[in-house]
């Protein structure tokens, strides 16, 4: 009898096992603060990138030429 009863021991290994795997994957996945962190400064280098394209088309001659032209059409 005591031989029967093992038998089932076994699977029941395998099963924790896995589900150990499982949760340790998903716990992975979570984000940290680190995480944040560094997805927040790269927002932040993108914005400052495109602030600086905006500043460099501002200073643009051509650019400053174009958008008077079109300005004082739209006033007469």
């Amino acid at each position: 009898m005591t031989h029967t009863a093992n038998h089932s021991v076994p699977g029941q290994g395998k099963l924790r096992r896995a589900l150990a795997a499982a949760w340790a994957f998903l716990q992975s996945m979570e984000s940290t603060s680190f995480d944040y962190t560094l997805d927040r400064i790269e927002r932040l280098e993108r914005e400052v990138e495109r602030l600086k394209e905006e500043i460099r088309q501002g200073r643009d001659p051509q650019a400053v030429d174009a958008h008077n032209a079109s300005a004082a059409a739209s006033e007469q």
